[in-house]
């Protein structure tokens, strides 16, 4: 059986295509690409994921748009590998999240919305999508994420350590799974920020979307009152289960805390050390406050490349700290492939949400199937 997983995360930089073997519950990646965003639909995404500019005009236009460049991503995925959408078993589609509620606020309902409409890609493809995985979880009393923690055990629990899986995306989340564990002493949850200040501030002091490699923070220095100022945010200290996004660190977040400080009379190298070590020093928070016995971290997402984050990860651990390739995995393609075993247990009516995780009362079958025309027939 062959599957696609296509995610599209908190730092909106491109669709994420992973192409999936399944054989036995063993998932294979056999192929895995990036489709990045032009810069104006990364703009009209970020301007739609902010309360203050969002226009429900634009979410249901940018709904059927990203469908379509999920479709785009499945293709670029297919070239060159002799497949053709009927040889696809299904999609499971993350989408692209825009808001994510996970708490009743006043009178605003527990609630999450991820965008890139499921039937664009069933009815351009013919290939049944399994999509809006986080729902479900939520309607169950649980935060709707973390939900990898679930693709994390069924690849990673064989290793005989009490092992932490952290991806460090547009958001950091960690998963820890202790030596000889059952799906029930699954940890996870999400820690802060993880690329998403970084990047805001590369764009902003250097006009470029990243810091390469950790350079320029390597570059720097450690401004105090502000790394002060930011590890006292509440969501850093909070007790788990716990989850966040764009709506917790947002662009007007930074702005106000530059502004606050008089960044603009420090060193750039300086700005970018300091919001780097926050989300190492974030990390290792959770770390040292809310896990015990670990012997090994390993890290994935576009944070594994910076090597500033894992040097300072590394010494305040005191542990040993690696990323996904130095055991054999790609640190780039997790999430995608974490949605193909979600859709692999959906189609299978089986439960994809980690209780311990997401703090959901009961486990629940996630996602929603649309079917393409030839599905349909297939279940009449």
């Amino acid at each position: 059986m062959i599957a696609i997983g296509l995610m599209s995360g908190t730092s909106v930089d491109g669709v994420d295509a992973a192409l999936v073997e399944i054989q036995n519950e063993t998932f294979k990646l056999m192929k895995f690409i990036t489709l990045p965003y032009d810069e104006n639909i990364r703009k009209r995404i970020l301007k739609c994921s902010n309360a203050e500019t969002a226009r429900v005009d634009e979410i249901c236009s940018l709904n059927f748009e990203l469908g379509y460049y999920f479709v785009d991503a499945i293709d670029e995925l297919l070239k060159d590998t002799n497949l053709n959408y009927s040889d696809i078993e299904f999609v499971a589609s993350h989408g692209q999240t825009i808001w994510h509620n996970p708490k009743q606020k006043g009178d605003l309902v527990a609630s999450t919305l991820q965008i890139g409409e499921s039937s664009v890609i069933s009815v351009k493809t013919g290939i049944k999508t399994v999509a809006n995985f986080r729902t479900a979880d939520m309607v169950a009393g649980g935060e709707g994420a973390p939900l990898v923690p679930m693709s994390e055990y069924m690849i990673f629990s064989n290793m005989k350590k009490n092992i932490v899986l952290q991806n460090i995306g547009g958001i950091s989340n960690l998963t820890y799974i202790p030596l000889n564990a059952t799906i029930d002493d699954v940890v996870a949850f999400d820690c802060g920020p993880g690329n998403m200040m970084i990047d805001y501030l590369m764009k902003k002091l250097y006009n470029q979307p990243f810091d390469d490699g950790g350079k320029v923070a390597s570059s720097g220095k450690v401004i105090k009152p502000l790394l002060d100022y930011l590890m006292a945010n509440e969501f850093v200290s909070r007790i788990p289960p716990k989850s966040t996004g764009r709506e917790l660190y947002t662009n007007e977040y930074i702005e106000e805390f530059y502004q606050k400080f008089e960044l603009s009379k420090y060193p750039s190298e300086d700005v970018i050390c300091t919001v780097t070590e926050f989300t190492a020093a974030s990390i290792c928070y959770q770390y040292l406050n809310f896990i015990k016995d670990i012997d090994l971290a390993v890290v994935s997402g576009g944070g594994s490349h910076n090597k500033y984050i894992l040097k300072r990860m590394s010494e305040i651990l005191k542990k040993e700290v690696v990323t996904q390739e130095d055991i054999g995995y790609d640190s780039d393609a997790k999430e995608a492939l974490a949605f193909v075993v979600l859709g692999y247990l959906s189609l299978n009516g089986r439960a994809g949400n980690v209780k311990s995780a997401t703090g959901a009362k009961a486990d629940v079958v996630l996602g929603n199937v649309t079917l393409s025309c030839e599905e349909k027939k297939k279940c009449q």
